[in-house]
């Protein structure tokens, strides 16, 4: 009776890991006592010369400061162990307010950084001990009336800009979870999208951002205007400004899409593995598309699997998941015909929420089956360790077509020109104690999947790790390869004080 309890508990949680290739975490702030009292701060053990910074910022009703509702509100963070404690929170809604504040923290020397959907993955990169400048102001969406761009508020996450398209027959190249903010999906590596195989990452489909440099002045950057800072901004980081305004081409969309979400328990891996294995290898459809993730929840190993095709019938193109062509059985099956914002929001992206955490990533040319099944090893090995607080090791899969990015003009500061297809990993915990062990092991497990890569002829050290997933301590040389000269060069052209130095990111120095 007891074996059978526990079956069924392992069942129910194996199919409560739907939970998304990266449904990663949420840090809760505790309750306090509220106040934006700016005296009481003086008394506090607050460094004096970045709060009279951030009395400095202007407007003051636009900056909160410990203890605030809105200050606590910034401490929502997608992976806990990311969180760190600003001196104030600065909310501009104006682009000259961004410049302002930019001069401030420049001439001050102070420590700051900029969010905005707040679901960096490494310590420093949206967060700071400094001045936190988040985006929130900057949520404008706006359809040309020819349909032919949209123009979106870098403070806006995607599930905003898909509910503003729907039902105007177009839609964008964005993120493909619910939660994901629009600012550092593009400018933190380019953006890989459900509708990657048509028309290649979110960069490659940008025409222009409207942004604030380093030195306070507001430029457009685009192909003919600024162009060298066109390019680097395209998937380069947060160190050559702060961007307030993204203008995106459009492409056509129906009114529905099929697709959403089934999970699998452990008996159903092997089966899942082969399908997904005869889709990475014989898909030629550029509309279907899918996630695999390989997740180990609670040390019980699972699968769920995203199913996305970009129309409301797939026709045969998804059949490799269905009978009879697998043996493979769903616990949960949400594949269905509905809107593409619907879809995206069809898996709880946050069901791993306020827990430590990290990402790591391995570029790859295709999954073959031996890479499938050392992927599955890996998790369900990584998941059961004894003694550890790991909650969630997932394993996302991300089959695009292997020569993806033909046909697209793909020149941006991450190359990827030559078609690499990722893989995220991702550990949850829950004891700070265990922060290095994670790490080490994201960094070992990466190892053994990238020279697998190697031993199958893949040459995968060709590409760089993908910058939204790549884990912190990678180095430039590693995330943008050949282009880490050239990024490092018009780093020192459009920031000689290095002032986007004073928030974090792989550096180019």
């Amino acid at each position: 009776m007891i074996r059978t309890i526990f079956l069924a508990l392992g069942a129910i949680l194996a199919a409560i890991f739907t939970l998304l290739p990266s449904s990663h975490v949420f840090a809760r702030p505790s309750e306090y006592q509220l106040t934006n009292d700016v005296k009481q701060l003086n008394k506090r053990f607050i460094n004096q010369t970045i709060l009279d910074a951030c009395k400095s910022l202007q407007p003051s009703k636009n900056v909160h400061y410990i203890l605030s509702p809105q200050y606590s509100s910034t401490l929502l963070r997608y992976i806990a162990s990311t969180t760190q404690t600003p001196v104030c929170l600065f909310l501009p809604d104006q682009p000259q307010q961004i410049a302002d504040a930019i001069n401030v923290i420049g001439a001050k020397r102070i420590p700051f950084a900029v969010s905005s959907g707040r679901h960096a993955s490494n310590k420093g990169f949206s967060t700071t001990t400094g001045i936190q400048i988040d985006m929130k102001g900057f949520q404008g969406i706006v359809l040309d009336s020819s349909k032919q761009f949209v123009d979106v508020g870098s403070g806006n996450i995607w599930d905003n800009v898909y509910q503003v398209l729907e039902g105007t027959g177009v839609n964008i190249v964005g993120g493909r979870v619910t939660g994901v903010g629009v600012g550092g999906f593009i400018t933190g590596g380019g953006g890989y999208s459900w509708k990657t195989n048509q028309y290649g990452l979110t960069v490659d489909t940008l025409i222009k951002a409207d942004m604030v440099l380093p030195n306070g002045t507001l430029v457009t950057a685009s192909a003919n205007e600024n162009p060298d800072l066109f390019w680097a901004i395209k998937g380069g980081g947060n160190q050559f400004g702060i961007i307030y305004n993204f203008r995106l081409k459009t492409n056509p969309q129906t009114a529905q899409v099929y697709g959403g979400l089934r999970t699998y328990t452990q008996d159903q891996i092997p089966a899942i593995i082969q399908a997904v294995s005869e889709f990475s290898d014989k898909n030629t459809d550029a509309k279907a598309q899918t996630i695999p993730t390989f997740n180990t929840l609670a040390g019980i190993p699972g699968i769920s699997l995203l199913g996305f095709y970009d129309g409301p019938d797939p026709g045969t193109s998804l059949d490799y998941f269905n009978a009879p062509a697998t043996t493979a059985k769903a616990f949960t099956n949400g594949w269905k015909a509905q809107s593409f914002s619907d879809l995206v929001r069809s898996a709880p992206a946050n069901a791993t929420a306020y827990q430590r955490g990290l990402f790591h990533s391995v570029q790859l040319k295709h999954y073959s089956l031996p890479m499938l099944q050392q992927i599955a090893n890996q998790s369900a090995f990584w998941g059961s360790r004894p003694f550890r607080s790991g909650t969630f090791i997932s394993y996302d899969v991300e089959p695009f077509l292997a020569d993806w990015a033909n046909g697209i003009n793909t020149d941006a500061a991450w190359p990827h020109g030559n078609s690499p297809i990722p893989l995220n990993i991702y550990y949850a915990w829950s004891n700070p104690l265990d922060d290095q062990f994670y790490r080490e092991a994201a960094l070992e497990s990466a190892r053994v999947l990238n020279d697998l890569a190697n031993s199958e002829g893949q040459q995968v050290d060709q590409f760089g790790l993908y910058p939204n997933y790549a884990i912190d301590g990678s180095t430039a040389e590693q995330v943008f390869r050949q282009n880490a000269p050239r990024l490092a060069q018009l780093k020192k052209q459009f920031d000689p004080q290095n002032v986007m130095g004073l928030t974090t990111y792989f550096s180019f120095t």
